[in-house]
């Protein structure tokens, strides 16, 4: 019998034998080999056509028929057959509740990330992003057999990764990794999600993060601290952040404004988020390249991140209230704030940013009032009473009479000039309080 230990020379072709019944056996083993792999991409070629054929006969039968013609590919998650594990019942649950809920949940925003297909056909991470799918469900539709079963993906994930961790390529590992700390943050546990994240930096530092796996981690730390009012955990070097953003940079025409009678520090923390707004200007442009597309979404995060780090670590309410109302804004603009998702609101930062900010303005109450004007009316955007009514009678006490009073104070604060269409926002808050819009349609 052939030992082990030869058979392992003969694949890396380190002991070429020099005997014929040794070249002999060895053909053998290659031509098994090669026929074996033929057939498995012979039935999978098979599969991918039954399914197509599937597909067309969809489409060239009447539509009273679709749903007998369409059955199997109805109850199949994975009609396709692209995952790289087995498709057990409990998975196809979870793939149906994917494409039905939360796939449709998420779009819409303005910061792309990876789709779920980038997780679940990579063997690595499939279990891990199966894992979030779960941890998701059990949260939003309050399933305890979908937590059992996040518990047991979760599981099979880290099993995974222990097994294949020694012999793995590092550019293998970021979606896997990504996987699992999207699950531990939806399952709320911030100490095994920060060990991801700092796995994920190490990968970063050492050999660099895909700038769309780079875009992923960060939007996800940036959706986690805006919930809860904290410091983002993903940390980068000043130099890092400036050749990301290089290409925006040089795209943009950003300028830093001052704006008269302002503390410095508020002065920056308002042309952050005007740098913010012009990345998602740029992000809107079809012609935008896609180095300059990506340069300007980090931007964007960046800045969010940095808001919320200043709000944490300043003691002047000026600049907390300032911090926050830029943030929120920023998060209305980029489309990441108030997703439905089951019947119940998820990624609502407003939920504990609006009244903190409502806080913050009741104890600063007579300070540079066209600033507070400013909040106030990125506070109305929640929809939220109180800040209808400070608004109205901020503006009493501005002696602002009509709009075009009104666009000359904003405008000092927006990046926009008076014919953009971020206008849209402020005229739905002119509406509510009483004071005639700026003349164009919405």
């Amino acid at each position: 019998m052939t030992s082990t230990i030869t058979i392992h020379s003969w694949i890396h072709h380190d002991n070429q034998a020099d005997s014929k019944s040794h070249s002999s056996t060895k053909s053998q083993v290659f031509r098994h080999v090669a026929a074996h792999r033929k057939l498995k991409r012979q039935q999978r070629t098979l599969k991918l056509r039954a399914s197509a054929l599937d597909v067309l006969k969809t489409l060239q039968v009447p539509s009273k028929d679709l749903p007998r013609v369409d059955a199997r590919l109805a109850r199949s998650g994975d009609p396709f057959d692209t995952l790289p594990i087995p498709l057990t019942s409990d998975i196809n649950d979870l793939l149906h509740f994917d494409q039905n809920h939360l796939t449709p949940a998420l779009e819409g925003s303005r910061i792309r990330i990876h789709p779920s297909s980038t997780y679940l056909q990579d063997d690595l991470a499939v279990y891990g992003y199966l894992a979030r799918i779960a941890a998701v469900k059990s949260r939003c539709c309050e399933d305890d057999t979908a937590f059992n079963i996040m518990l047991k993906m979760k599981a099979e994930a880290m099993q995974q990764l222990r097994l294949r961790l020694p012999q793995t390529n590092p550019s293998r590992l970021p979606l896997a990794v990504m996987a699992l700390l999207f699950t531990e943050t939806w399952c709320r546990n911030p100490q095994a999600a920060a060990v991801h994240v700092r796995l994920l930096e190490g990968i970063n530092n050492h050999h660099g993060l895909d700038v769309d796996d780079l875009i992923c981690v960060l939007h996800s730390d940036v959706q986690r601290a805006a919930i809860t009012l904290e410091t983002t955990m993903f940390v980068m070097e000043d130099k890092s952040w400036d050749s990301l953003e290089s290409d925006y940079d040089l795209a943009s025409d950003a300028t830093t404004r001052t704006t008269a009678n302002l503390p410095i520090p508020v002065q920056r923390l308002l042309d952050q988020m005007r740098q913010a707004l012009m990345a998602l200007d740029l992000l809107q442009a079809p012609e935008t390249l896609q180095s300059v597309r990506q340069a300007a979404t980090i931007k964007c995060l960046h800045v969010m991140s940095r808001l919320l780090d200043h709000y944490n670590l300043t003691s002047d309410d000026v600049e907390k209230y300032v911090a926050l109302a830029a943030l929120y804004r920023i998060r209305r603009e980029a489309r990441m704030e108030r997703k439905s998702l089951c019947g119940i609101t998820i990624f609502e930062a407003g939920k504990v940013l609006i009244p903190r900010l409502g806080d913050l303005l009741s104890q600063v109450n007579s300070v540079l009032p066209e600033l507070r004007l400013w909040a106030t009316s990125v506070g109305m955007m929640s929809g939220n009473s109180w800040f209808k009514q400070e608004f109205r009678r901020q503006a009493q006490a501005l002696n602002i009479r009509d709009s075009s009073d009104l666009r000359i104070v904003l405008a000092e604060f927006e990046h926009w000039d008076l014919s953009h269409p971020a206008e849209q926002h402020f005229a739905h808050a002119l509406r509510d309080v009483g004071i005639s819009p700026w003349s164009y349609e919405i």
